[in-house]
């Protein structure tokens, strides 16, 4: 165990180019010793109502339904056969932005790689959507090992692209995505946020699925700079000279108010949402991950 915690620390993953193998350490090795609920975290969805008993599970009562009626009911599902998924994976120009051994992209990347993994051994169909202004590649899913083999090919030779504009780009691919669907959106979302959920809500009105996975470098969210700096804005190329101490209060809380924001819209339409740093091994962040959703369910 401590040899593969080693492997799957980021400073130690960016040293590694084989992806596929990353992928299936994480999946056969940590994941797949998980509890068979955790595992098939991908392929259940919500079947029915039921009026509670006594003595029922009380983590699935439905709140949002007692809030309405005064009456208790249970959520019940069923495990859901041939899921098929997208990965929407950010590859804009922000997205290269790395303070230490591994970028925003590259994450996202090894997380997509293993996230692939995970679903095509289950059984599932998972395609994979890269883009930063426009859609770059969209590659169908399907859940042969063949198809997996060309997701790796195809996430292992990715580069920062252009800037972003991710509201348009998501309502662009909320139109194609014809059937219902599981969409996991990897992104640092840096683009207007309200812009954003209502492409996010393009997905819910057509009854799909969503995951976001927030990717964020750890220097994003605590600005430990001191002193003069000018910062390059990575997609426009603007630059700007602060004072690193004098703004970084400011900035600490206009960040938190922009991480506030995601996590409250998402929930509030029912939207999953995850925070992911880049110096989190992401092994474990997927874990975490997936043991949250299952005890949500």
């Amino acid at each position: 165990m401590e040899n593969q915690k080693k492997l799957l620390d980021p400073k130690f993953l960016a040293k590694i180019s084989n992806l596929y193998l990353v992928a299936r350490t994480v999946v056969e090795g940590f994941i797949s010793g998980l509890h068979r609920s955790l595992y098939k975290g991908f392929s259940v969805e919500f079947f029915e109502h039921r009026e509670y008993s006594a003595g029922d599970d009380l983590r699935y009562l439905d709140w949002k339904v007692f809030a309405r009626t005064d009456r208790l009911y249970l959520k019940t599902f069923r495990e859901e056969t041939n899921v098929k998924g997208y990965i929407l994976l950010d590859t804009s120009a922000s997205m290269g932005y790395r303070s230490k051994e591994i970028s925003k992209l590259e994450y996202g990347i090894f997380l997509s790689a293993s996230l692939s993994y995970l679903m095509i051994s289950q059984k599932d169909a998972v395609g994979l959507i890269t883009f930063d202004k426009d859609i770059k590649s969209f590659i169908k899913p399907m859940s042969t090992t063949f198809h997996l083999h060309t997701l790796i090919e195809n996430l292992k030779n990715l580069k920062p692209g252009r800037e972003t504009s991710l509201s348009d780009v998501l309502n662009k691919i909320a139109t194609a995505i014809k059937r219902r669907s599981l969409i996991i959106l990897i992104s640092d979302l840096f683009d207007e946020p309200e812009s954003v959920m209502k492409g996010l809500s393009h997905f819910k009105s057509k009854h799909h699925e969503i995951i976001v996975f927030h990717i964020l470098d750890p220097y994003e969210i605590s600005f430990p700079f001191s002193g003069n700096y000018e910062f390059v804005d990575m997609e426009t190329n603007e630059k700007v000279a602060v004072d690193a101490d004098y703004i970084r209060d400011t900035y600490r809380n206009l960040f938190d108010d922009f991480l506030d924001f995601y996590r409250v819209n998402c929930s509030k339409k029912n939207i999953s949402y995850a925070l992911g740093k880049t110096d989190t091994p992401f092994d474990y962040f997927l874990y975490q991950y997936l043991s949250r959703r299952a005890k949500c369910r």
